[in-house]
Parts: structure tokens; sequence; C-alpha cells
């Protein structure tokens, strides 16, 4: 007999390379959205420490300095959460992308090893069916 043969072997190896392009496509939006997260982080650790040299200083030039800075930083930070939220929604649409290009190689890896399945079964028939010939000719 044969030998096995997945009719849409090309198109389960393109819906691999698709789910793996997903998988890139969406390890670049979770980096973007760590990134912005660790800038947001550095901003608020800034801003608690010029807080508290901002407490303990009483020469005015220098306050002064110190609140131009933390003012930059909030600017800084609303920026930054204005490009989190869009990045984040990136981060969704490719989560979704990755999720169906999951869904669609799984559906057709299922349907190979069900014809793999019906493969071994139409095998072990015409076994069995070459097993009986041999016994009934033995017998005879």
């Amino acid at each position: 007999m044969k030998k096995f043969k997945f009719s849409l072997e090309k198109v389960l190896s393109l819906r691999e390379f698709e789910e793996n392009q997903a998988q890139i496509e969406l390890a670049k939006a979770i980096s973007v959205v760590t990134e912005l997260n660790n800038k947001l982080k550095f901003i608020a650790n800034e801003r608690v420490k010029n807080n508290d040299a901002r407490s303990n200083s009483t020469d005015l030039s220098y306050l002064m300095t110190i609140e131009n800075y933390i003012e930059g930083l909030d600017y800084q930070k609303e920026i930054l959460l204005e490009e989190l939220a869009q990045a984040e929604l990136i981060l969704e649409e490719k989560r979704q992308i990755m999720i169906e290009a999951m869904k669609k190689r799984k559906a057709l890896e299922k349907l190979k090893e069900k014809q793999l399945q019906e493969y071994k079964k139409e095998i072990l028939k015409e076994e069995e069916k070459v097993l009986d010939e041999i016994k009934n000719n033995l017998t005879t």
C-alpha cells in the first residue's frame, strides 16, 4: 500500500508559517507595552525621588528646577500613557490574530490526524485481507 500523504500539507505549512509570523508580531507588541510600562515606572520613581528632594530643600532656585523637572515628568507621563493605550490596542489586535492563526493550524492538524487514522485503518484492513488469503491458501 502507498505511503500516507496529507493532501493539504502545503496549506498546513502555510498555516504554521502564518502562526509563527503572528507569534513574532505578538512578541513585538508585548515588547513595546513592556518598554512603555518600564518608562512609566522610571518616571514614577523619578517623581518620588524629586518630591523627597523638594521637601528637603529651602533653596528657591533649586526648588524651581525641581518643580520644572516634575512638570516635565508629568508631561512625559501623559504622552507615555497615550502611547501605552495605543500599544495595548495593537497588542490585543495581535493577540487576536495569533489566536485565529492557531485555530486555523489546529483545524488542519486535526484533519490530518483524522486522515492518518483512516489511513491506518485501511492498512489494517488490507493486512487482514492478505493474512486471510494466506490462511485460506494454506488450508486448501
